[in-house]
């Protein structure tokens, strides 16, 4: 029988879903299914079914009632990102109801809420913590499938063997890696010539097969080229031409990552400096459900414009063209940040201390901070709300006032009528410090390519996430899943599941 999803609970236990065990490491348990499992390139991974119809048939009742079943049906196990390293959290998992196929998410435009998303009807569902771990309570046995779900990324493992009337942990689920295995958000990546956010989606995991030049079909990493950014072969279209330039151009993606130029953003070489027309686009589809990513010098979206016009002023900024900015410690020098725990009111963050409890099971802290290379001091100020800050810099310098390293606002920034559709994230972190450039002992992207960005993803460096690539790995998946309130211990947009 099918059971209404009611809540979505993001690391924390909603009233009628207990909590998982957050308590335990990364790793995960063995796995009692039997189902194919198979080890590639020392990830564990399942027969990737995409269709809700190659649910088995031989599901049975999960046994609640007392009568027929001692001890309950319980599904558990661990999502983990593309590469199989890291664990995610906020990852519904769900068994399908064969009678509610799965949506097309490739087919489904940008817009308000994930509800859209899923499909109108599941048996059973959990949702991972911290750890990535989930559990199904209530769930049904037999042989039957499992959709491991973020947003638009999603992934169905069939096949899986659940026991009546006691506890099944499953073989670890992950996210895809390219669209042959599942589903994946359309992504338009912004490059520049002092940071590679367009390699970070490599290193999560996801094929190079799925990166494509600009808005060409064949993949879902959509790459522009900023200044001195890296380009595709063929070469990708600049940023200012194809992307922010209007609605039907940025509406075409679920995300927006925008990798800093190394001058205040031009979107080409030579480009054009920004506009109150650029900056009101991407204000616009971020009101209409997009998400942002921005990175350092593209603080110029939002100091000046409508985010930066009463009641929508984000912060105070600092930068080239008007204060200078503070470079926090040279550029092969390390800085520190801290996550923040509880909002500028002193309310309680969960989403804070989720992400700080995530950095440190991953390895990413150091005494529990974030090492941080390459560290800009552009925030002099929040405004608070609607901005919220997620990680400041810790001062070891004696001149910065711990500044925000990251923080992120919701959209439309007055909600109060039309409710939260999008969410943009602003921070000061890099991955590298440009083509060529990393922390020390870290191989750079581009290692050849002198002043302008190389060729993506041909030339991005194949190796671990650094720490703080391991934060901006966090937000992006973040960004990419249902929204959750800052404050608040369940998604805010609900998908409304019929049974």
């Amino acid at each position: 029988m099918s059971r209404v999803l009611l809540a979505m609970a993001a690391g924390l236990c909603a009233p009628t879903i207990a909590c998982g065990r957050a308590g335990e490491p990364a790793g995960a348990p063995a796995s009692t299914s039997t189902g194919p499992a198979t080890d590639s390139g020392g990830v564990l991974t399942h027969d990737s079914g995409t269709d809700a119809s190659t649910t088995s048939a031989s599901i049975t009742d999960g046994g609640t009632d007392a009568t027929t079943c001692a001890t309950e049906t319980t599904i558990d196990g661990f999502v983990y990102d593309p590469a199989g390293v890291n664990p995610l959290w906020n990852v519904t998992v769900f068994v399908p109801d064969p009678s509610s196929p799965l949506p097309d998410l490739d087919t489904i435009p940008l817009s308000c809420g994930c509800g859209a998303l899923f499909p109108s009807a599941v048996i059973a569902y959990g949702v991972t913590d911290a750890t990535g771990h989930f559990v199904i309570h209530n769930a049904p046995s037999g042989t039957l499938s499992l959709v491991a779900q973020a947003g638009k990324w999603r992934m169905q493992f069939d096949n899986e063997t659940i026991a009546n009337c006691t506890s099944t942990t499953v073989s670890p689920l992950r996210l895809p890696r390219n669209s042959s295995e599942g589903s994946l958000p359309n992504v338009a990546i912004s490059t520049g010539g002092a940071d590679s956010l367009e390699c970070l989606p490599l290193r999560m995991g996801v094929s190079a097969s799925e990166y494509v030049a600009g808005s060409a079909d064949g993949g879902h990493l959509h790459i522009y080229t900023g200044f001195n950014g890296a380009s595709t072969t063929p070469a990708s279209p600049q940023s200012y031409q194809a992307l922010w330039d209007s609605q039907d151009d940025l509406n075409s993606h679920d995300l927006v990552l925008l990798s800093c130029e190394g001058l205040e953003t031009t979107g080409g070489n030579p480009g054009v400096a920004m506009t109150i027309g650029y900056q009101t686009e991407l204000m616009t589809y971020a009101n209409a459900g997009g998400r942002v990513l921005a990175s350092h010098y593209h603080y110029v979206f939002f100091s000046s414009g409508p985010f930066d016009t009463a009641p929508d002023t984000l912060a105070t900024w600092q930068g080239s063209n008007a204060n200078p900015e503070i470079v926090v410690a040279g550029d092969l020098d390390a800085a520190s940040a801290v996550v923040d725990t509880t909002l500028d009111d002193g309310a309680a963050f969960p989403q804070g201390a989720v992400l700080q409890q995530w950095l440190g099971m991953v390895g990413a802290l150091t005494n529990e901070e974030l090492r941080l290379w390459f560290a800009r001091d552009n925030v002099v100020a929040l405004n608070a709300p609607p901005s919220v800050e997620w990680m400041h810099l810790v001062d070891n310098t004696g001149t910065v006032t711990a500044p925000a390293q990251a923080f992120s606002v919701d959209t439309p920034i007055d909600a109060s009528a039309t409710g939260t559709c999008g969410r943009v994230i602003y921070t000061d972190l890099h991955g590298g410090g440009g083509p060529g450039v990393s922390e020390p002992g870290v191989t750079p992207d581009y290692p050849d390519a002198g002043i302008q960005g190389g060729i993506v993803p041909t030339q991005c460096a194949s190796r671990p996430l650094t720490p703080q690539e391991s934060a901006m790995e966090f937000m992006i998946f973040d960004l990419s899943s249902c929204l959750v309130a800052p404050g608040s211990a369940a998604a805010i947009e609900q998908p409304t599941l019929a049974p």
